[in-house]
């Protein structure tokens, strides 16, 4: 008998999928704090896109952490401080989030907000943190702020460079 699936597969070419839709979610979510932007956000519309961020956002961190345990990227502690940022609550020390932390707490947060400025409060070249929280292990609490369209960008980087260093 053949087998179809001996390990979960996730490829840099679905990675570089989930990235593009997660970039896009990233830009038009900020775009929505735009004095200009003629959307408004109904219930259902909001409903709509919660479950298109966490669904993009879950399948993105999976992928990448099924890549991370195979051994395919090994960046688990490039730190990505042009798009990630992480304190502990008890220390308020805000640090560049490593690769590593970003998937896990992406994975393992409690809590994820990601707010529309007040009318006047944006503009066009402002980026929008999304923010998760969590605890780790129910004790040590922590904040992860991502600028999820450049952590895409910051992904989309790696593959390239992984892929040429490959060639």
């Amino acid at each position: 008998m053949q087998e179809i699936l001996s390990k979960h597969r996730q490829d840099f070419g679905e990675i570089r999928r989930l990235c593009l839709i997660c970039h896009g979610l990233d830009y038009s979510t900020s775009s929505f704090s735009s004095s200009q932007s003629r959307l408004h956000l109904s219930k259902s519309l909001e409903a709509s896109l919660q479950n298109l961020i966490s669904s993009s956002l879950l399948n993105l961190a999976i992928a990448l952490r099924i890549n991370l345990y195979q051994g395919i990227l090994d960046k688990k502690n490039l730190e990505l401080p042009e798009s990630s940022w992480l304190y502990f609550d008890e220390e308020l020390i805000d640090r560049p989030a490593t690769f590593k932390q970003v998937i896990d707490k992406i994975i393992h947060a409690d809590t994820v907000a990601k707010p529309i400025l007040p009318s006047g409060m944006w503009k066009g070249d402002t980026k929008i943190a999304i923010q998760f929280k969590g605890t780790e292990f129910g004790k040590r609490a922590w904040t992860l702020n991502i600028v999820l369209e450049r952590f895409a960008e910051d992904v989309l980087g790696l593959l390239d460079e992984v892929e040429a260093q490959d060639a």
